[in-house]
């Protein structure tokens, strides 16, 4: 799948001044339902962060891939979100984090999320493109470098 199909310009927030794991997350579920009026807010918040009680999806190098299920989701939905300040995530490496991808995930996609995740993995484990996201400064910028995986 291109990650064209899953993110909209509309679905990419630069500096968001969220303080912890919870606000982002929160954020990310206002920036899915804003985009997706069908789907419930506090639905989607919850699903991502019951993924995170399972281990948390920082990956590192000031990372996260919140990622979750929900019933009622049709197609994958990505999010992308950059903090104005680094959080606390419990990321592997214990780095705070200020770049999250996050993804909304039909209940009877498997092998296609995993697919994806790794190809953000991939992207993200690059500190050139994590850099240029971190130097982004509009959403089209990052819509760009993100459509082009």
């Amino acid at each position: 799948m291109k990650l064209s199909n899953l993110i909209k310009i509309d679905q990419i927030q630069l500096n968001n001044s969220a303080s912890s794991k919870k606000k982002a997350l929160e954020a990310i579920s206002r920036i899915i339902t804003d985009n997706y009026p069908e789907y419930n807010t506090n639905k989607v918040f919850e699903t991502l962060i019951a993924r995170e009680r399972l281990g948390s999806t920082g990956i590192g190098h000031g990372v996260a891939l919140p990622h979750g299920r929900l019933a009622k989701c049709t197609d994958t939905i990505g999010v992308f979100i950059s903090l104005s300040e680094g959080i606390d995530y419990d990321a592997i490496d214990k780095e705070p984090v200020t770049l999250l991808f996050a993804l909304l995930i039909p209940n009877h996609s498997t092998e296609e999320h995993l697919q994806i995740l790794a190809k953000l993995a991939e992207f993200f484990h690059n500190k050139n493109n994590r850099q240029m996201l971190e130097n982004a400064t509009s959403s089209e910028t990052v819509y760009n470098l993100i459509i082009n995986l």
